[in-house]
């Protein structure tokens, strides 16, 4: 009996863990450590292989899909919805970094760490100065949301660029003449990159055995013991966030019930835990909201590449405890409420923009150690683990980013708005041609 795909990824995860293991126990030291004849590059390119073509679509399905989604959408709608959109987002961001700084300050972490004498041995110095190469800070961040040139910020796949200019295009599409002809060569290359995801969703369950098998071939157990209540605290706040706070949102908030949502989200969830990457994770998420849970493609395709960008509650819950973990572990004084307060500011400011791809979230945390005044040196004690982290919390990332969805769904539904409305597509043809 063919088993379903969340089903074998869960499997190439067991796998992965376990040959991740005997390479560290065993395999030779280096680089590229072996068991015999067998290199550990030998499995792990497979792994880069399926995150470089899940990487191929990500800006293509993300213009795509907004073009689309905003392109079907009443143009008196489009304000109202982006403002509930926004505000559910930073809502639930706003929230979620307060759970993370509950947690932090209950388990004090970094109580337990010598940082300084971790960063004076080193400290993986050479990783964090590649990774905090960027120096912009967040007015920067905010200013360059606007494209210079939007063919660089395709290239250079700048998703904050990519999505406005996707949705200034799509409503101009909707008030010239011949646009609905172009916004149906976008709805034909929407579908025909769907497709391409799901023949490369059949590499998922070696992919993501691959990926395993390299962080914990590199990592190791001790490794990962080593910094365990700190993983715990992440790992508790996390999980309440999704499982308290998620469930009493999808109860109280939409149409469906907590069981029926977690039932339904299970592939997604493997999906983004497996590949740690919410833009990765777009095309999954899309089917489930639209296949499972019967919201319309105009708004689904609106809200989710949206959230993997915009809303990334994971995000502001990690970016929360390791910001207070490396604070214990650094000052001798705690920092005081006001600078708590200030620390989750900069956590909503900097995630604003956080790019939805494997350890996106280390390039906003380096904003936020500036700010507080933190040495970034500090990012480098967390990247051994990074890894399972991350992929917990683009997991929560992802799972908020459909609440989310839900959540707007029911709301605009029930408000008697005309959206989501069937005959949207006919009405703006007919104002099309009206307003010319």
């Amino acid at each position: 009996m063919k088993l379903d795909l969340h089903w074998q990824i869960l499997i190439g995860l067991l796998i992965g863990a376990a040959f991740g293991v005997v390479f560290h126990a065993f395999g030779t030291p280096g680089e590229d450590p072996s068991l015999g004849f067998l290199h550990l590059s030998h499995i792990t390119w497979i792994g880069e292989l399926f995150l470089k073509l899940l990487k191929m679509i990500v800006i293509p399905l993300i213009v795509s899909s907004i073009i689309v989604g905003v392109g079907h959408l009443p143009v008196q709608s489009l304000g109202k919805l982006g403002l509930s959109t926004l505000f559910i987002f930073k809502g639930q961001m706003f929230f979620a970094a307060l759970v993370g700084l509950l947690f932090v300050n209950w388990f004090k972490p970094g109580n337990s760490i010598d940082l300084r004498s971790i960063i004076g041995n080193g400290g993986g110095s050479e990783e964090v100065q590649f990774i905090t190469d960027s120096k912009l800070d967040v007015g920067e961040l905010v200013f360059n949301i606007i494209p210079a040139n939007i063919f660089e910020s395709l290239s250079h796949g700048s998703l904050l660029q990519v999505i406005l200019f996707s949705i200034l295009f799509a409503v101009s599409l909707i008030k010239v003449k011949n646009g609905k002809h172009v916004l149906t060569f976008f709805e034909a290359s929407l579908n025909a990159i769907l497709e391409m995801t799901h023949w490369i969703m059949l590499l998922a369950p070696v992919g993501v055995m691959a990926l395993i098998t390299k962080t914990v071939a590199a990592a190791g157990i001790e490794e990962l013991l080593k910094y365990s209540q700190f993983m715990l605290t992440v790992f508790a706040a996390l999980f309440t966030m999704l499982i308290v706070v998620g469930s009493i949102v999808v109860h109280f908030f939409t149409d469906s019930t907590p069981m029926e949502f977690f039932s339904k989200m299970k592939e997604v969830m493997l999906t983004s835990f497996s590949t740690s990457s919410s833009a990765a994770t777009i095309p999954v998420t899309l089917e489930t909201m639209e296949k499972s849970f019967g919201v319309p493609n105009r708004l689904a395709s609106f809200v989710i590449p949206l959230g993997a960008t915009m809303n990334m509650n994971g995000a502001a819950i990690y970016e929360s405890i390791v910001t207070l973990f490396v604070a214990q572990a650094w000052l001798p004084d705690p920092l005081s409420l006001s600078e708590q307060i200030f620390v989750v500011s900069m956590v909503l400011l900097a995630t604003f923009g956080t790019p939805g791809i494997p350890h996106g979230s280390l390039i906003t945390i380096a904003i936020v150690f500036q700010a507080v005044g933190l040495p970034l040196e500090a990012i480098g004690v967390i990247l051994s683990i990074d890894r399972i982290l991350d992929m917990t919390r683009t997991m929560i990332n992802v799972s908020f980013d459909s609440i989310s969805c839900l959540v707007l769904n029911k709301y605009f539904k029930n408000m008697g708005d005309n959206f989501p409305d069937p005959d949207a597509p006919k009405k703006i043809e007919s104002h099309v041609e009206e307003y010319v």
